[in-house]
């Protein structure tokens, strides 16, 4: 793709001196936290085999780390790339190495939403509890999510270009093409999915302060837990978005307006907002110690097992059967009433004594 579209003021990712010092210190501090926080995640989780199965947000949550740790290992790449301002890997290596970085976040902003629907039902509905256990359901889930994550990264190996043998970034045959590409990112990575987030957590929240207080604080870890990971991931991810808005109306807009030249000073933005979104990937784990601080001194190195042991997924098995057996009863008091109801006195005092 030798011709690309090219908004007015001639940017590129690296012709803002700022933004290029900015994502530098974004990244190193991205990977400084975040390799070992998501590797100590992993290795916390992935071999964790409870009796009854491992709960669906643990495994969630593995996959998650896993997701985010992919994309940290690349960080030194990106580093040398702002600092040198040359890409050091050629065309192949430009392609690949921000299709594995958009296949990453897609995997992460899915896993997140997927974490939300969970919390929203082991609260809403927990007699589903011992579904959401099931390993099959899980390989399901996953391998959906991975799926569309490789599907739905696919524009990116198509658009992104080496611009004169040193600056990698997304190169569009047109205004249309830049326009499509990138609300389509911004809609499927953010827009939907974190609406999707927004109404779960809503729910969760209306539901919990409904509840009974006993169930309420079982719950309530893991509930700080997962709100938590969304307020950091709407927080990172919105700048990155919002330089794509920008672009799109840029896109959009008479090529002579002055709306048509701020999409290049989006352009010059996108590397430090590109590297601020990388930063959600090292949050998580952040969030994990923060959320269950009162874990640490008892359960140690082994607090997120302890976490998700106590979360109100792992005690839905107990709600449901509690939910049968009160169904039960009821069952047999209103038989017992009607019994007194159709004139057998006998039989209803028999029905009362049972």
């Amino acid at each position: 793709m030798s011709l690309c579209y090219r908004p007015p003021g001639n940017e590129t990712l690296l012709s803002s001196k700022t933004s290029r010092a900015t994502g530098a210190a974004f990244l190193l501090l991205a990977a400084l936290l975040g390799l070992p926080g998501n590797g100590f995640v992993v290795w916390s989780l992935a071999g964790w085999r409870p009796a009854g199965g491992r709960p669906l947000a643990a495994t969630l949550v593995l996959h998650l780390a896993l997701a985010d740790g992919l994309v940290l290992l690349l960080t030194p790449l990106f580093v040398a790339f702002l600092t040198g301002k040359a890409w050091p890997l050629g065309q192949a290596g430009c392609k690949a190495v921000y299709y594995v970085c958009t296949l990453s976040m897609y995997a992460s902003v899915l896993l997140t939403s997927l974490l939300s629907l969970q919390r929203c039902l082991a609260v809403t509905r927990p007699f589903l509890a011992p579904r959401l256990r099931s390993p099959a359901l899980a390989r399901r889930l996953l391998l959906a999510v991975w799926l569309a994550a490789l599907v739905l990264a696919s524009p990116v190996a198509v658009y992104r270009h080496l611009w004169a043998d040193r600056v990698c970034q997304l190169c569009h045959p047109s205004r249309a093409h830049a326009a499509a590409h990138l609300s389509l990112e911004t809609l499927t990575a953010f827009v939907f999915p974190f609406g999707l987030v927004l109404g779960c957590y809503g729910v969760t929240l209306a539901r919990l302060r409904g509840a009974r207080w006993g169930a309420r604080r079982h719950r309530t870890q893991v509930g700080r837990l997962v709100g938590a990971i969304v307020l950091a991931f709407g927080l990172l991810w919105a700048p990155y978005h919002a330089v794509n808005v920008l672009q799109v109306l840029a896109a959009l807009a008479p090529p002579e307006g002055a709306l048509a030249r701020l999409g290049g000073a989006g352009q010059a933005a996108r590397a430090g907002t590109t590297a601020l979104a990388f930063f959600s990937s090292s949050v998580n784990p952040v969030l994990y110690v923060f959320t269950a601080r009162d874990l640490l001194p008892r359960a140690g190195p082994r607090f997120l097992m302890r976490l998700f042991e106590g979360s109100g997924e792992a005690r839905g098995g107990g709600l449901s059967r509690e939910g049968t057996m009160e169904l039960r009863a009821t069952t047999r008091l209103k038989v017992a009433g009607q019994g007194r109801g159709n004139g057998d006195p006998g039989g209803g005092a028999k029905d009362s004594q049972g």
